[in-house]
């Protein structure tokens, strides 16, 4: 007999998005919590009956009784489904944290905190090893008891972990072997904290943030539908998209204005509603002078249309041809202030260029919209 259930990881419920301004950042909390909606969801289309969440369930220890409530009042609505959740290094399993707060408040029938290592029944013939973390910081590998842990003969053996398959120079750390899935006879190891969603082999796999956090491109924004057909059988994993929000970080080389528009169809393209997008767009190449005020307008009304933007065009040289300077007219000391701004403006090493191009771009701008209003 087979199983089929949503493996899951990196909620991080209660995560506020101190880089952006209120008006952005609660949007993106609430998506966080509305996604558990999407996963029960994506849970009853796929025919499961279980979601195995890989860690991080909540972002901190230090959350209020309300947030806490709040995703174990999601899952209690989700009747259809039981929630299997295990501490990460952002919520561990330690004394007087998270998880003891929760068991105060009362956990939902359909939902099996996994606070202690150890095996559970998934489902009939099916057994669930979860290695949780006790604390933030966890320097060995937690699955390694896994290798020797017996279960009953003619089992599915789902493991369920969180921590880097590969180490990146902490000693702090929990890393876990890659082989783990083959040395302890696992069908499937479900993995959590890298928040894209990785294939690391066959039977082993990071589902990745349901809901996207960071300008990253690692495909996040998944949840992961696994079939297993019965023991020793390849799992068939298959993505399901849960993401409500789209980041996008993009470098754009431009020589001409008309080049924006394509810019911006390449990025709207990308969403069925542009208030789900969150681009970071570096522009580099070299405009004209005369062209800044246009690209001004651009950014403005793109970032109208989105829900946030940040362009950067520190990287974007500013040209300046003689026919540009007929736009100043007969006046010399306006041309003459912007020779000297456009000397600046070209000088690399000069401390002052970012604010020099900012400047004469402004100067060039203004004649033109002076222009516009006495024609």
């Amino acid at each position: 007999m087979g199983i089929r259930f949503i493996h899951t990881a990196d909620w991080q419920i209660g995560r506020a998005f101190r880089m952006f301004d209120a008006q952005t950042a609660i949007p993106l909390e609430e998506a966080r919590l509305a996604c558990i909606d999407e996963i029960g969801k994506a849970a009853a289309d796929g025919g499961a009956a279980h979601v195995v969440v890989a860690g991080d369930v909540y972002d901190s220890p230090d959350l209020s009784s309300k947030t806490l409530r709040q995703l174990l009042e999601r899952m209690r609505m989700r009747t259809d489904v039981s929630w299997w959740l295990l501490p990460g290094n952002h919520d561990p399993a330690r004394a007087g944290g998270v998880w003891d707060r929760i068991a105060t408040l009362g956990v939902p029938d359909n939902v099996v905190a996994l606070t202690q290592p150890g095996v559970r029944e998934l489902a009939p013939g099916v057994s669930l090893l979860s290695a949780p973390l006790i604390a933030r910081s966890f320097a060995r590998d937690p699955t390694e008891w896994m290798n020797s842990c017996e279960t009953p003969a003619g089992v599915i053996r789902i493991g369920l972990a969180h921590g880097s398959i590969k180490s990146f120079g902490s000693d702090a750390e929990a890393v876990i072997d890659p082989v783990r899935a083959a040395a302890a006879r696992l069908d499937y190891l479900a993995l959590g904290d890298w928040h894209g969603t990785t294939e690391v082999n066959a039977r082993t796999w990071y589902a990745g943030t349901p809901e996207p956090d960071r300008f990253r491109d690692n495909d996040p924004g998944n949840v992961l539908l696994v079939s297993v057909d019965g023991p020793g059988a390849v799992p068939v994993v298959q993505r399901r998209r849960t993401g409500r929000y789209t980041w996008v970080d993009d470098t754009v080389e431009i020589t001409d204005v008309t080049k924006l528009a394509q810019i911006e169809q390449a990025l709207l393209a990308r969403v069925s509603d542009p208030k789900g997008l969150l681009v970071q767009l570096a522009l580099t190449g070299r405009l004209p002078v005369s062209a800044h005020g246009v690209l001004a307008d651009w950014r403005d009304s793109l970032d109208a249309k989105l829900r946030y933007l940040d362009l950067d065009t520190s990287g974007l040289a500013i040209s300046i041809e003689n026919d540009d300077f007929d736009l100043l007219g007969d006046d010399a000391a306006l041309r003459d202030v912007a020779e000297r701004l456009g000397q600046v403006a070209g000088d690399q090493a000069s401390p002052r260029q970012a604010a020099a191009k900012m400047a004469i771009a402004k100067l060039f701008d203004l004649t033109r919209r002076v222009r516009e209003v006495r024609s």
